[in-house]
C-alpha cells in the first residue's frame, strides 16, 4: 500500500493526514497549533502526532501554507531589485511602493505581435545592474509585452547572470497575462519571497529525514494544484493562498459533492467559495495579496475575519463586533496557566475593567530584536510569562505603549472572549478550561446589564447571521449582473434586508440552491443553524477538521500553456507566445501549429513540476469585431489557444 501524507499549516492550527493514494482512505490525522514565529516547529509537532508506524510506507508528501501570504502581508522577505522595460521610461512611473527596495525603468518594449518597437537600453541596464547589485538579494525583471516576446527579459537576466550570482525572475516566467505592472509586481514579490520560502522547504525536508520519510515534497498552489518542491522554491510567489485552496479541494473530495457553498471556518478567518463541477474556483485574473494586484491565479473565494478565535466585543449598548482580530480564548490561556483564572476574577475588583469592551489581556511572545524603550522593557518583564489586562498595564506601566502593534506584529499575544469561549460556556464543547469562559461571560454580561444566556444568545446569533450575510452575498457576487452591487465592501443593506424582524411589514427570504459543505473545526457548532435559516441542508464530512491537509494532498500538477493567433500585414497570420513567432499564409496551419505548440508546453511543464500520467486539453477562444452593414458580418481579430494539462504526482 502506497501511502500519502498531507500537511496544512493554518492561521491557528497545523493539521497532517495520512492517506491510502489507491481509495484517498485517511488511515491516520493530527493537529497542532501553528507556531506563527516559526511555522517549522508546528508542521514538526503535527507529523509526531502520526503513526509513526506508517512512514516507511510513504511515497509522496505535499504541504499547503500560510507562509507566502503572510510574508507578503507583513511586507517580509528579501531586498529586490527590479528592472523594468517600457516604450518611454521618460514618462512611465510604477506604483509608488511597489514591492522592491528599489526600481528602475530603462527602455524596451515589443508590440502585441511580439515585434521589437523600443531598443533595449543595455547601457542603462548594465548601470543599474551594477549598482543595484551591492544593495539587494534578488533582482526581478519586467518587459513591455513580454508576453509575446520574452527577448527583453531574457536578455536581462543574462546580463545579470554575468554580473553576480544573485537570483533573477522574470515576469513572463510568472504570468501569461497582460498587464505588465501587474507582472512586474507578481515578479518582485516572488524574487522576495524565494529566501522565506527555500528556508521553509528545507527545514522539512529535514523533518521528513529526521522521521525517516523518504518520499518528494509536493506544494499546494493558490489555484488547488500541486507542484514540486524545487518549483516552489523558484516561484514561491504561486503558493499564495494554498491553505484555502487546498480546503476547498478537499471539502468537495471529501463530501463527494460538485455543486456546494463550501465553508471553511478556522480559528482566524472563514473563507467562503461557491463550486460548480466539483473543481477549485479560480480567479483568472490574478489574486489581491497584501493590496498588491497580482498575475497569480488563485482560488476564487472570500475571506471574512471570523473564526473559532476571533476577539468579542460587547458595546455599552449591547451591540456585538466581531473579529477581525484574532485572540487566543480565554479557556486556552486558563489551560496553559491556571493562574490566569485569578487574572479574570480580578475584573470585578476596583482596578478591574470598567468598560465592556475592553475585556483583553496580553502575553509577551518574543522579545523584539531592536533598542528597547524604558517603558517597553517594563511591559515585556511584566508580561513575560504572565497575562495583564489592558488597564492594569496602562496603571502600571503607562499608557505610553500601543499594544495593539506589538499583537500585530507577533510580539505580544492577546487574549480575549472568543466563539471558542461561548462554546466552552454553553457547555457544547469540552476542549480547555470551562471556568474561564464563564468567568469571562458573567463579566460582559454584567456590564451590558442582561442574563450570562441571554448575552451568549445573542453572541451565537450574530456569528449565524454573519455566516448567513456572507453566504448569501458570495453566491449573489457569482453572478455578473449582481457582482457590483453585492461586493466584500458593500454589504449593509444586503445585511439589514437579512436582519428583517417578523411584523416588521416585509419579509424577505433567501434559500441557496446547492448544499453547504462545512469544514474547519467550528464548522458543526455554527453552520447548522446558517444553513437552516439559508433553506438549504449542510454536510460536515468525516475528518472535515482535516480537509486542508486532505486536499493537500490529494491533488493533481496541473499547467497551461497559451498562444495567440493574429493576422499578419499585409497577409498570413502570426503565431505568438514568449518563447514562439512564426508566420503562416493560412489560419488553419497557424491554428494546427499553436495547438501542438501548446500541448508540447503544457506537457512539458507538467513533466518539470512534477507530474505524470498526463491528460491535456484545448481551449479555443476567437475574437472577432461586428462590421456595420455592407461590410461584412465581422472582422478577426485573434484566437487564443489554452493548453492545459493534468497529471498525477510522481513518486
Amino acid at each position: 500500500m502506497d501511502l500519502g501524507i498531507g500537511i496544512d499549516t493554518g492561521g491557528t492550527f497545523t493539521d497532517a493526514v495520512i492517506i491510502d493514494m489507491a481509495s484517498g482512505r485517511i488511515l491516520a490525522k493530527a493537529k497542532s497549533a501553528t507556531t506563527r514565529q516559526d511555522l517549522r516547529q508546528g508542521i514538526g509537532n503535527a507529523l509526531q502526532g502520526l503513526e509513526r508506524s506508517l512512514f516507511s510506507r510513504v511515497r509522496l508528501v505535499s504541504l499547503s501554507t500560510t507562509l507566502a501570504t503572510n510574508n507578503i502581508v507583513e511586507g517580509k522577505g528579501a531586498r529586490v531589485g527590479l528592472i523594468a522595460a517600457v516604450p518611454n521610461p521618460g514618462s512611465f512611473s510604477l506604483p509608488a511602493g511597489i514591492p522592491a527596495e528599489e526600481a528602475v525603468v530603462i527602455a524596451g518594449a515589443h508590440d502585441r505581435r511580439g515585434r521589437v518597437t523600443t531598443d533595449l537600453d543595455a547601457d542603462a541596464a548594465g548601470e543599474a545592474i551594477a549598482r543595484l547589485a551591492e544593495k539587494v538579494d534578488a533582482f526581478a525583471v519586467s518587459g513591455y509585452f513580454s508576453i509575446y516576446n520574452a527577448r527583453h527579459e531574457l536578455h536581462l537576466k543574462e546580463m545579470i547572470s554575468q554580473r553576480c550570482s544573485l537570483p533573477v525572475v522574470c515576469g513572463h516566467e510568472l504570468s501569461g497575462s497582460v498587464g505588465m505592472v501587474e507582472r512586474a509586481v507578481t515578479a518582485a514579490l516572488n524574487a522576495r519571497l524565494m529566501p522565506v520560502v527555500r528556508d521553509l522547504l528545507c527545514a522539512v525536508r529535514r523533518m521528513l529525514e529526521e522521521n525517516s520519510i523518504h518520499a518528494p515534497l509536493m506544494v499546494v498552489r493558490g489555484d488547488g494544484s500541486l507542484i514540486s518542491a524545487a518549483t516552489a522554491e523558484d516561484r514561491p510567489v504561486e503558493t499564495v493562498l494554498s491553505g484555502p485552496a487546498a480546503s476547498i479541494a478537499g471539502a468537495c473530495r471529501l463530501s463527494g459533492h460538485r455543486d456546494a457553498v463550501v465553508v471553511d471556518m478556522g480559528g482566524t478567518t472563514t473563507d467562503i467559495a461557491v463550486v460548480t463541477g466539483g473543481g477549485t474556483p479560480v480567479d483568472m485574473d490574478g489574486a489581491v495579496v497584501g493590496g498588491w494586484k497580482t498575475r497569480v491565479r488563485a482560488v476564487n473565494m472570500w475571506t471574512v475575519g471570523l473564526g473559532g478565535d476571533s476577539r468579542i466585543v460587547v458595546q455599552g449598548d449591547g451591540l456585538i463586533r466581531l473579529g477581525p482580530r484574532r485572540a487566543i480564548p480565554l479557556c486556552a490561556a486558563a489551560t496553559a496557566s491556571p493562574p490566569f483564572l485569578r487574572r479574570i476574577r480580578e475584573l470585578d475588583e476596583p482596578h478591574g475593567a470598567k468598560k465592556p469592551m475592553a475585556l483583553d489581556f496580553f502575553t509577551l511572545v518574543k522579545r523584539p530584536g531592536y533598542s528597547l524603550s524604558r517603558h517597553e522593557r517594563a511591559l515585556f518583564e511584566a508580561l513575560d510569562g504572565n497575562f495583564q489586562h489592558r488597564d492594569r498595564i496602562a496603571e502600571e506601566i503607562g499608557p505610553f505603549i500601543d499594544l495593539d502593534r506589538l499583537a500585530a506584529l507577533g510580539i505580544l499575544a492577546e487574549v480575549a472572549f472568543t466563539p471558542t469561549d461561548i462554546l466552552h460556556a454553553r457547555g457544547t464543547l469540552d476542549l480547555w478550561d470551562k471556568e474561564a469562559s464563564t468567568l469571562g461571560a458573567d463579566f460582559l454580561a454584567k456590564c451590558a446589564g442582561m442574563e450570562c444566556e441571554e448575552l451568549l444568545d445573542r453572541m451565537l446569533g450574530e456569528i449565524i447571521a454573519t455566516l448567513c450575510l456572507q453566504m448569501t452575498a458570495k453566491a449573489l457576487h457569482e453572478h455578473d449582473p449582481l457582482a457590483r452591487c453585492w461586493s466584500s465592501g458593500n454589504l449593509d443593506f444586503l445585511d439589514r434586508l437579512l436582519r428583517l424582524p417578523a411584523g416588521s411589514g416585509i419579509g424577505m427570504g433567501v434559500r441557496l440552491d446547492r448544499p453547504v459543505i462545512g469544514v474547519g473545526a467550528p464548522a458543526k457548532d455554527f453552520l447548522p443553524e446558517a444553513a437552516a435559516r439559508l433553506g438549504t441542508r449542510l454536510i460536515v464530512p468525516e475528518h472535515a477538521e482535516v480537509a486542508n491537509a486532505f486536499g493537500a494532498i490529494t491533488g493533481r500538477v496541473v499547467e497551461r500553456a497559451e498562444v495567440t493567433i493574429r493576422p499578419d500585414k499585409p497577409e498570413g497570420f502570426l503565431l505568438i507566445s514568449a518563447d514562439e513567432r512564426r508566420r503562416f499564409e493560412t489560419l488553419a496551419e497557424a491554428v494546427s501549429a499553436g495547438e501542438e505548440h501548446s500541448r508540447q508546453t503544457a506537457r512539458r511543464r507538467t513533466e518539470e513540476r512534477g507530474g505524470r500520467q498526463i491528460e491535456i486539453s484545448v481551449e479555443k477562444e476567437e475574437s472577432v469585431m461586428p462590421l456595420a452593414s455592407g461590410w461584412g458580418d465581422r472582422v478577426f481579430l485573434e484566437i487564443k489557444l489554452t493548453a492545459t494539462a493534468s497529471g498525477v504526482p510522481a513518486y
